[in-house]
């Protein structure tokens, strides 16, 4: 045994070697193969998937060469009520009348404008000129108008909208009736109840779509939702009732909610009020959403509250001093390429694909016709004013322009 160690100590060695050599040749080998270069390609990948993917998560824009025809409006009948000022019931007749002369099509109201005077004098006005079956009306739930005698001590302390009762601080319908109260009531006996009630005031067969108004406090949201609500207006449009189940909020973010927390499908558009215009791009990932769920946009509040028209209010009340500047600033800049500001208002406003019409209201006869003169300057917009507004910061860099088409 101990002459036989050192022999196999020794092969043994040698076996190692052999190996270990040719362990470090394999090496060798394989390092000396050309390796593709995959860290270049896969940057490259990146770069084409990022850019994919931004695209696809932009608004697209709407081709905007002609001008914006009248079949992309829709009449806002809440002037009909006498907003901040009495209209009475001649003007608001002839309004309805001159719309319908002007090719209006759809119209948009609710309960809440001067507490029914709106559906009221929009109803007769469309029956006077027999339009009430050739017309789609949009109206509102979210509140139920209710003899005064009939609403009790506590509904007056918890669920009666006071500010919206004429004589009352905050009310900006000074013509509304007096023997009626607003009681908010989002459960599905009270949209079920408004949807009845609107059919009443309007005097028609028929109301296209119904709107969930201003469901945008913690309370109205959870009570749209938990209360049935939603639900009632889905199965209405099941019955063939109503063809469209919609939302008419200010509050971008609760819009957001809305369509988010219910299954696709459940809305088929959305008005977004004072939201998207030249003066807010709050709403832009409101309109992305829709674009990406095929919600269809009516686009309300286009020209500020009546601010970008040379009105006093903005968002219903005073505006502050920074939207007035930048009031200003769109003025001047409109002034320079010498066209109104109102139309480059409704050219910006319809300008997302995804916006189907832009609601408009109108108090007189003359101002419909304005509306129709400005809609004819769209297409008159110089391109530059676009690239010119961007530069000087007044719009928000991801919104769509005309000229993106």
């Amino acid at each position: 045994m101990t002459s036989t160690t050192p022999t196999t100590t020794t092969t043994t060695t040698r076996a190692a070697g052999t190996r270990a050599a040719w362990i470090v040749l394999v090496l060798a080998l394989a390092l000396a193969i050309p390796r593709p270069r995959a860290p270049a390609v896969t940057r490259a990948t990146m770069k084409v998937t990022a850019a994919a993917m931004s695209s696809e998560r932009r608004l697209r824009a709407r081709d905007g060469a002609s001008p914006v025809a009248i079949d992309r409006l829709i009449l806002g009948a809440s002037p009909l009520a006498g907003i901040y000022e009495p209209i009475g019931e001649a003007r608001a007749m002839a309004t309805v009348r001159a719309a319908l002369e002007a090719g209006f099509t759809r119209f948009d109201t609710a309960p809440h404008y001067g507490l029914g005077l709106s559906e009221r004098r929009l109803g007769e006005g469309l029956r006077a000129h027999g339009a009430s079956g050739s017309v789609k009306v949009y109206t509102k739930v979210g509140r139920v108008m209710r003899p005064i005698d009939e609403v009790t001590e506590e509904e007056r302390e918890t669920v009666v909208e006071w500010g919206n009762v004429p004589g009352r601080d905050g009310c900006i319908f000074p013509e509304a009736p007096r023997d009626v109260l607003p009681v908010l009531d989002y459960s599905a006996k009270g949209f079920e109840t408004s949807h009845e009630d609107s059919l009443k005031r309007l005097g028609i067969e028929r109301i296209e779509g119904l709107r969930i108004h201003d469901a945008e406090t913690p309370e109205r949201f959870e009570a749209a939702m938990e209360g049935g609500g939603v639900r009632a207006l889905t199965a209405l449009r099941d019955a063939g009732r109503v063809s469209e189940i919609s939302l008419g909020m200010n509050d971008a973010a609760y819009v957001l909610r809305m369509l988010r927390e219910n299954p696709p499908g459940t809305f088929d558009s959305v008005m977004m009020a004072g939201a998207w215009n030249l003066l807010d791009q709050d709403g832009y990932d409101v309109l992305l959403e829709c674009q990406e769920r095929g919600v269809r946009v009516h686009n309300a509040g286009v020209f500020a509250s009546g601010l970008l028209v040379g009105g006093s209010h903005y968002k219903y009340g005073p505006p502050p001093d920074e939207v007035k500047q930048r009031t200003e600033r769109w003025k001047l800049l409109a002034e320079e390429h010498g066209v109104p500001l109102p139309a480059v208002a409704i050219a910006f406003a319809t300008t997302p694909a995804v916006v189907d019409a832009c609601a408009v209201g109108v108090k007189s006869p003359e101002e419909v016709a304005q509306t129709i003169a400005w809609l004819d300057l769209t297409a008159e917009i110089p391109t530059a004013l676009w690239s010119d507004a961007r530069a000087r910061g007044l719009l928000d860099p991801r919104a769509p322009v005309p000229s993106d088409a």
